[in-house]
């Protein structure tokens, strides 16, 4: 399994690509009567998307047990919103080798039968546990809003400049060292526990990993076989309520964009517009935006693998690009923070930025606090990140996978919060 959007696994393999339609994965259920189906969840739309696909696969009479995974989602999510709008066993995969394990034991008689009726107390369990659940008052009708008490008058860092940047063919080794090898090796590849720990100890089966996966990023780097490209520009920007308008760098009276974002009903009553200038100071803020992809040409490459049976090689090599994206993130929103006059500290190490221990955030659309995903047209028309190809789907995915998008601020007490709970 993969960290794609959506995606059905046949018996052979098929792989149908992201955002497809529900229909059609009974159209081709019908075709190959496959022995399971596979779902993967990037984003918070993903993992909304697979409660409606699982209604309409039962409604259709499918009842092969449904695998599903990706980042958006979580065991109890599983539990309490898909498994019950499906007949048949719905099985989370924490990761791609965990979804493997799993359709290895389904494909056995006697653990078949084991695992789905574990499974499925399992979930009985979380769900009555969320029952329980107090839920989140509600904001009662008529009453004010609140608002976060976060401060509007921090000093205000000076932009660069207003211009669109293109950075083409960055060095791959030059991204490595911001690859997180957790995420790569453990979530990617499936190794357990703290990954440094098991290279430092000599576990045999993380030696092994690691050693194919880095003479594989080798053979990519001397053959070519992934390109970075990335767009960036800083934009003048204030906050009206909870939206966040965007000016013209050359003409600040022109309003280019705007970015409404949902508040927390409760808690300290964050919204991203608090991370802004607002209006009425009379100030002009900034944020950026920046695409980068590592994705160019990785998927039919991936395919060819597995076509050829290196079933491993083209998982990992999916992997790699994906995580090679997300290095060129962290690297780039570290040189954004350092052109906008606040680099990080020397003693900062990359465990720290890996957990966001510096000035600012970074948010992509579709996550908690932005969850509306068709907000990445208006990323797209103010960046235009198809002139390094990456393109917009039909459901506001990028195409290629391996890219990330992103709104940066620099308010330093910006942090991650969910927009749907206090």
């Amino acid at each position: 399994m993969t960290s794609d959007d959506l995606f059905v696994d046949l018996k052979v393999a098929r792989h149908l690509g992201i955002k497809v339609p529900p229909q059609q994965l009974i159209e081709i259920y019908r075709e190959e009567r496959p022995d399971y189906i596979g779902l993967s969840g990037l984003l918070v739309k993903s993992a909304q998307q697979m409660v409606v696909t699982a209604q309409d696969l039962n409604a259709a009479g499918v009842h092969v047990p449904l695998l599903v995974g990706g980042a958006a989602l979580s065991n109890k999510f599983t539990a309490t919103k898909i498994a019950p709008e499906y007949d048949g066993p719905v099985l989370y995969a924490r990761d791609a080798m965990h979804g493997l394990g799993l359709a290895n034991q389904l494909a056995q008689s006697p653990q078949r039968e084991q695992l789905i009726t574990r499974i499925r107390s399992e979930q009985n369990a979380l769900r009555r546990s969320a029952d329980t659940t107090e839920p989140t008052a509600a904001p009662t009708p008529g009453m004010a809003e609140q608002r976060s008490t976060l401060r509007r008058d921090v000093p205000l860092p000076m932009v660069p400049d207003g211009e669109r940047h293109i950075f083409r063919d960055v060095s791959l080794e030059y991204l490595w060292p911001y690859l997180n090898p957790q995420m790569l090796y453990g979530k990617h590849m499936g190794l357990r526990g703290n990954v440094q720990r098991l290279f430092e100890q000599g576990d045999p089966k993380a030696i092994e990993i690691k050693e194919r996966v880095d003479t594989l990023f080798h053979e990519v780097v001397q053959q070519q076989l992934v390109q970075a490209h990335g767009v960036y520009r800083y934009f003048p920007a204030q906050a009206e309520g909870n939206t966040i308008l965007i000016y013209d760098p050359r003409d600040l009276s022109r309003v280019l964009e705007r970015f409404p974002f949902p508040r927390q009903p409760g808690g300290r009553y964050l919204c991203l517009a608090d991370f802004v200038r607002p209006v009425a100071s009379g100030d002009m803020d900034s944020v950026a935006f920046f695409v980068v992809t590592c994705g160019l040409g990785v998927r039919e490459l991936a395919t060819a693998y597995k076509d050829a049976g290196a079933y491993v090689r083209s998982h990992a090599l999916q992997a790699l690009a994906i995580e090679l994206a997300e290095a060129y993130a962290e690297k780039l929103h570290q040189d954004l923070r350092s052109w906008w006059g606040f680099p990080d500290v020397p003693e900062m190490t990359m465990r720290d930025r890996f957990q966001a221990k510096y000035r600012g955030l970074r948010v992509s659309f579709g996550y908690p606090a932005c969850p509306d995903l068709e907000d990445q047209a208006r990323l797209f028309a103010l960046l235009q990140p198809e002139d390094i190809d990456v393109h917009l789907t039909e459901g506001f995915m990028m195409d290629p996978e391996a890219s990330v998008s992103a709104l940066v601020f620099h308010h330093p007490e910006a942090e991650y919060f969910r927009a749907d709970r206090a």
